[in-house]
């Protein structure tokens, strides 16, 4: 069973800490808030001061899984066939041949710019000493700002080109007209970028919108460097089961005990990304060219083979030790805690505090892939397979705190605020790669009941909890949620909804059913979703089956 749930899960890397978390169905389906929330079963989990401020006899399960996912099932749809001929056809088409005259002889668009230029300088006949760069400086003197007459000329000497093939002449006719001028450079072949190239474009910026093809090369582009910085999928079951032994007398003598068993599975894969190594650089007969992405447009230039070695996400893919890696970790958590609270009767409302020490068990493995053109990754992952029986196992302790406070006024009852920490000792791990450190968590709460059976519940995370992720970006997560449930005689029904403020996953809604109290069922799911095949999947979804009695 374990090597299945691995399977599953066989995914990244050092983990330094976990998010909050969700564990029974009752808080699952109410945006999450639980931490003030009296009527569930799982007090032990958001908060043990929630025993004593409902003492009661208490049973209830939960089993779910959830998956997360960022930018991981966007790599699959990039077109990584047009990206590498656009930016090559680029590189052919705005580069220079070895040309070493005076006289402006350069093929592709460099040639149709200096004929352009001759032609609406009328100097065809008295400029042959210029530079290309000249040409322009000296057209740009007087245009004005207005650049139409050149970009016909351009498009015509592009079309009457013989140095171009049928597809550089519509890459070039389409975007012709987005060219900035203004930031147009030619290189003179004195520069230390190139090597006997007169007159080669050093510098073009293109406009937004001019080609629709080469807008989709570049916001591929742009989408695979962000992805390779900022990513992960998470695979999460958490599961418990719980008993609360409590009522009013035993809590007045001596407090609330409960006492539980939560077995939760962790995993993650993430692309760790150099971000030294992540320009778009590429070689192209024997020259360099770079291609940066603008909010306004792309901007093409020259570069050279140190910048290439040094900075390229080409070159990168040649290195196994100093590029981009894939990193998978999986990390299943057993705890064994172990409740008690108690109530102080105050003027105005009732504090309980409560405290839970966790026995906390640990099976984990980490894995790094180096992302190589050599690397096999079908074999890479049958050894990672194969390799379940290196996992590290250790044990740690966990301590939980945390307070609740019951409003009690004569004209206004049933209102609790709730504060808990958890792991306040930051449980640390061994593991295969680094240790694992459950960082401290805080949460605040409040909830609202009414006696026909209406209750609210509101909670925020006051800390940043770290996801399981090796991405090159910090993965954070920081909820914030609520919900309302109406309970009727053998029935319940629940609706809330839920944002993760440090990730991008849109609106999370929530909603659950209770039936005779052991059938119960509770969906998470974001607003925001990624396409895989055409598919509309949501970027967040959870799914939990449990039940409670209490008495």
């Amino acid at each position: 069973m374990k090597k299945i749930l691995y399977v599953l899960a066989t995914c990244v890397a050092s983990m330094h800490a976990l998010e909050f978390g969700t564990m029974g169905n009752v808080s699952a389906s109410m945006g999450g808030a639980g931490v003030a929330l009296k009527n569930s079963a799982f007090g032990l989990y958001y908060n043990p001061a929630l025993l004593s401020a409902s003492p009661k006899v208490k049973f209830g399960y939960s089993v779910g899984v959830s998956i997360q996912e960022k930018n991981i099932a966007q790599l699959a749809t990039i077109d990584i066939a047009n990206m590498q001929r656009t930016a090559q056809n680029l590189a052919s088409s705005f580069g220079g041949s070895g040309g070493t005259g005076g006289s402006g002889a350069v093929d592709g668009v460099a040639k149709a710019v200096d004929n352009a230029l001759d032609s609406v300088l009328n100097s065809s006949g008295s400029s042959g000493s210029q530079s290309t760069q000249q040409k322009l400086e000296s057209y740009l003197k007087t245009s004005n700002g207005n650049h139409n007459d050149l970009i016909d000329k351009i498009k015509e000497n592009v079309k009457n080109s013989n140095d171009l093939t049928g597809i550089q002449k519509d890459l070039i006719t389409g975007v012709a007209s987005g060219i900035d001028f203004n930031n147009l450079k030619f290189d003179n072949g004195t520069g230390t970028n190139t090597v006997n190239l007169a007159n080669a474009i050093s510098s073009i910026t293109i406009s937004k919108g001019s080609d629709k093809g080469l807008d989709k090369s570049m916001s591929d582009i742009a989408m695979v460097q962000n992805a390779l910085q900022d990513n992960h999928m998470n695979l999460t079951s958490q599961n418990g089961i719980v008993l609360q032994l409590g009522s009013r007398p035993l809590n007045d003598m001596i407090g609330t005990f409960a006492v539980g068993l939560f077995g939760s599975l962790y995993s993650n894969i993430s692309l760790n990304a150099n971000p030294d190594k992540l320009r778009l650089i590429i070689e192209a007969g024997g020259q360099y060219y770079e291609l940066t992405i603008t909010d306004d447009g792309y901007t093409y230039g020259l570069s050279n083979e140190n910048t290439y070695k040094q900075h390229s996400l080409i070159a990168s893919l040649q290195d196994a030790q100093n590029g981009h890696s894939i990193y998978m970790t999986s990390f299943v958590l057993s705890e064994i805690p172990v409740g008690y609270a108690r109530t102080f009767y105050l003027k105005n409302g009732n504090l309980n505090i409560g405290i839970a020490g966790k026995l906390m068990n640990s099976t984990s493995m980490q894995n790094k892939v180096p992302i190589t053109t050599k690397t096999d990754f079908g074999a890479e992952m049958s050894k990672i397979v194969q390799d379940f029986k290196n996992t590290t196992i250790d044990k740690a302790i966990g301590v939980d705190v945390g307070a609740v406070y019951e409003i009690d006024l004569p004209k206004f009852r049933y209102l609790t605020l709730g504060l808990v920490g958890k792991n306040l000792n930051s449980p640390t791990f061994n593991s295969t790669l680094q240790n694992i450190t459950i960082k401290p968590q805080a949460r605040a709460g409040i909830a609202y009941y009414t006696q026909s059976g209406f209750n609210l519940a509101f909670d925020v995370d006051l800390t940043q909890n770290d996801i399981i992720a090796f991405s090159t970006k910090d993965q954070k997560s920081q909820m914030i949620g609520g919900g309302a449930g109406f309970i009727w005689k053998g029935f319940d029904l629940r609706l809330g909804a839920m944002k993760d403020l440090r990730q991008d996953n849109g609106l999370i809604l929530t909603g659950g059913v209770n039936v005779l109290g052991i059938i119960d069922i509770a969906l998470q799911s974001s607003t925001k979703f990624t396409k895989i095949q055409n598919y509309p999947i949501p970027q967040y979804l959870s799914l939990r089956v449990g039940g409670s009695l209490s008495w």
